[in-house]
């Protein structure tokens, strides 16, 4: 046996815990879950979108408008079970994010197939095989989903501990009205 392939006999058998190294270990899976589509102006996305020059005051202002897909990561680990990257807005997103901010960033494409049990359940899975949840921030078109696994005691929950102190922080002031909301903030998670 080749050095190289001794070496990688010893990982495959776990001398590098997989949370340490960056490389999937063979028979990992990655399902991409579309869970709907938001619309808004381009300038809340678009650096300079809709942005006035003084040159330019003059001119009219078109607002161009711009879609935005929403997806989760859906990760088969060989080892971990199933990751969820990710949760979507959840299912009562004009409810639960109210009328101002569903008009700032309005649902334009949301059918039965976008909801999230849905999307796991057309890979094969259940969302009750979920064993861990990774949220990049705990904005709600990123955490809505979080819903789905409220009573849900044996999954884990992963956020930045910064992105965690920054959305306390900001329900607790009310520093960012409506981008962060307490109920998705509950600790039992």
């Amino acid at each position: 046996m080749s050095y190289s392939a001794h070496i990688q006999a010893q990982l495959d058998k776990g001398a590098v815990l997989s949370h340490v190294s960056n490389v999937c270990p063979p028979g990992t899976k990655l399902h991409v879950l579309e869970v709907g589509w938001l619309e808004c102006d381009e300038g809340w996305v678009v650096r300079g979108g809709n942005t006035s020059l003084k040159s330019t005051e003059s001119h009219s202002t078109v607002n161009k408008r711009r879609e935005l897909p929403m997806y989760c990561i859906l990760i088969e680990h060989p080892h971990e079970g199933l990751i969820l990257w990710e949760t979507g807005s959840g299912k009562d997103y004009p409810t639960v994010w109210g009328p101002e901010l569903s008009d700032v960033f309005a649902r334009v494409r949301y059918e039965p197939r976008h909801e999230l049990d849905a999307a796991i359940r057309a890979t094969g899975h259940k969302p009750e095989d979920i064993k861990k949840i990774i949220i990049g921030h705990l904005h709600l078109d990123h955490a809505g989903g979080l819903d789905l696994f409220y009573d849900r005691k044996d999954v884990e929950v992963w956020v930045h501990e910064k992105e965690l102190m920054n959305a306390f922080w900001s329900v607790a002031t009310g520093a960012d009205a409506g981008v962060y909301l307490e109920h998705y903030l509950k600790l039992s998670l």
